[in-house]
């Protein structure tokens, strides 16, 4: 064969090799496509699912600084709202302003921000496991992710974990992709993507820890180059988070900075008792599966929990480079959380995608296995045979899963589905006041404090009138009730009325044996409260609230 054949033959061998490659990706593109249509009714079912009731639930205690302000925002009060909530990440509030503005105030509309950061979570980890395997894998990853029973809870709640994870997933995706691309564009919106996190919520910056690990084992090739251009994301995040920083220190001062730390941190350090629970090292490791020691519910389901850790184990065995990615992800997430001193499972939510992915991949890795093994086994059946079978035990595999995760995440919502008439008091109490009156709310607890009745207040009534004691929750801290202080507090702020509810009177609060029975039992024998024929009850058994009117003591 002459030279000039010879080139002829491999410029053929080029045109075939080139024109494959197009016809799979062509295919490949085909085949997302259509995934990413199930994605996007799967994501409208589950849309639906998340809106309904979403306003009926009572307000979590850690829903009002967001609730209280956007509703500061939205009212142009950015001095009290710097005040009061500035050390707070800005995002959540600023799109929650947005929602007031369009559908009015109230709890569901309070809470469409999480609605909508799950939805694309769900679709950025759709993009993550397509980008980094296939769009089966990528397709059930979202599916896990989206029925993981602490993940479709948060989706419901004005708290920041919805966009903790989207942010989060979003800025270690396009980093992931400007390892394989190096396009200076994808750095760009990293950097940007990872700056707007921080505004979001603070502890996206672990992902920078990921980001640098991530590169040190998984972009070793021309690793000074991709080092030195790492540092522009850096740079691009604080240029957007810096206008935010210079606002809260003119604010506040370096007090706010203080604060922002605090938040981090992850509060207060009296929950210290709970971060106790469990040996260090494995704390999270319980956590994530099983943090509630009285209820059967679980952040993350327990089959999907398993097959989340086998997938680790199968990318530790295997290590491809978004296998090292993934395993990084988890492990520096992991022991930052774990080095903190208080621990809860909602902070670990940033590890949730990589347990939906690892798990999906798990998943198809035995299923590829299990049909190699039949079809040497039964060489004599049919191949579509083969198929259809083993694609019937797989489905039975992951329905099965699935519909367990998909209860759990009804059963966890369905436990908090309790509406307690605060609106209704705080419309009372405002319209029995007057400016120079107060009332006090008696030992709140995560479903009922003074923000929430602020946040039902009309404008012309003070936030400063409604007020509670003990200050912090008695369901999570241990409460110093001093039936004196109680009563010398409310003559000097003239209160009118005691704030009081019916549930758990007999549960004792937060590591003590006092319970609400004992404080109402003090309340009376202090001769300073009800009797002045003014004591409305709200609301239903076991969840009414009631008004004990305070007096002057009878002679």
């Amino acid at each position: 064969m002459t030279t000039e054949q010879t080139s002829r033959v491999h410029g053929t061998l080029k045109r075939l090799a080139k024109a494959s490659s197009a016809g799979l990706r062509r295919t490949l593109a085909s085949k997302t496509n259509k995934l990413r249509l199930i994605l996007l009714v799967f994501t409208v079912v589950y849309a639906a699912f998340l809106l309904l009731d979403l306003g009926y639930m009572t307000l979590q205690w850690d829903e009002m600084p967001h609730m209280n302000g956007g509703l500061l925002l939205a009212g142009g009060q950015t001095d009290r709202y710097l005040t009061i909530y500035g050390y707070y990440p800005p995002i959540y509030d600023i799109v929650t302003t947005g929602c007031f503005q369009l559908f009015g105030v109230g709890a569901a509309s309070g809470r469409l921000a999480a609605v909508a950061f799950s939805l694309f979570a769900i679709w950025i980890v759709f993009e993550f496991a397509n980008r980094a395997y296939e769009p089966r894998t990528a397709l059930l990853s979202s599916v896990l992710l989206g029925t993981m029973p602490g993940f479709f809870w948060l989706s419901r709640v004005a708290m920041l974990e919805t966009m903790l994870i989207f942010f989060f997933s979003f800025t270690l995706f396009f980093f992931f992709t400007w390892l394989s691309n190096e396009k200076d564009r994808t750095l760009i919106i990293t950097g940007l993507a990872l700056g707007v996190g921080f505004l979001a919520k603070y502890q996206v910056l672990v992902a920078g820890l990921v980001m640098i690990v991530g590169l040190l084992l998984v972009g070793r090739k021309k690793l000074k180059w991709k080092f030195a251009r790492f540092l522009v994301i850096p740079l691009i995040a604080g240029l957007v988070v810096a206008p935010w920083l210079i606002v809260l220190f003119q604010a506040g001062g370096f007090n706010n900075f203080g604060k922002v730390l605090y938040t981090i941190s992850g509060g207060h350090e009296e929950r210290l008792d709970y971060s106790a629970r469990f040996p260090l090292p494995v704390f999270y490791l319980i956590e994530m599966t099983w943090p509630y020691n009285d209820i059967p519910v679980h952040p993350v389901s327990l089959p999907i929990y398993i097959l989340g850790l086998l997938g680790l184990g199968l990318y530790a065995w295997r290590r491809k480079p978004a296998d090292k990615f993934f395993l990084v992800w988890f492990a520096v997430t992991y022991v930052f959380f774990t080095l903190l001193t208080n621990k809860q499972w909602r902070y670990i939510t940033p590890i949730f995608p990589v347990l939906a992915i690892s798990a999906a991949s798990f998943i198809f890795f035995v299923y590829e296995k299990i049909r190699v093994v039949w079809k040497s086994v039964q060489s004599n059946l049919k191949k579509r045979r083969i198929n259809q079978i083993a694609g019937v035990l797989f489905m039975v595999l992951i329905a099965s899963g699935i519909i367990y995760s998909g209860y759990e995440s009804y059963q966890m919502t369905a436990r908090d589905q309790i509406h307690i008439p605060i609106e209704e008091t705080a419309n009372y109490v405002a319209s029995h006041m007057n400016q120079n009156e107060s009332a006090v709310i008696v030992c709140a607890f995560n479903l009922l404090n003074q923000e929430m009745f602020w946040f039902y207040l009309p404008e012309n009534v003070s936030q400063d009138q409604i007020w509670q004691y003990p200050e912090l929750a008695v369901d999570s801290f241990t409460p110093q009730f001093n039936i004196t202080e109680f009563v010398s507090l409310c003559e000097q702020r003239n209160v009118k009325y005691a704030i009081l509810y019916d549930y758990g009177a007999e549960s004792p609060f937060y590591n003590t044996t006092l319970t609400y029975s004992n404080v109402t039992t003090l309340l009376f024998e202090s001769g300073r409260f009800g009797g002045t024929g003014d004591e409305p009850f709200f609301g239903e058994m076991p969840y009414r609230t009631f008004l004990a009117g305070f007096h002057e003591p009878y002679a």
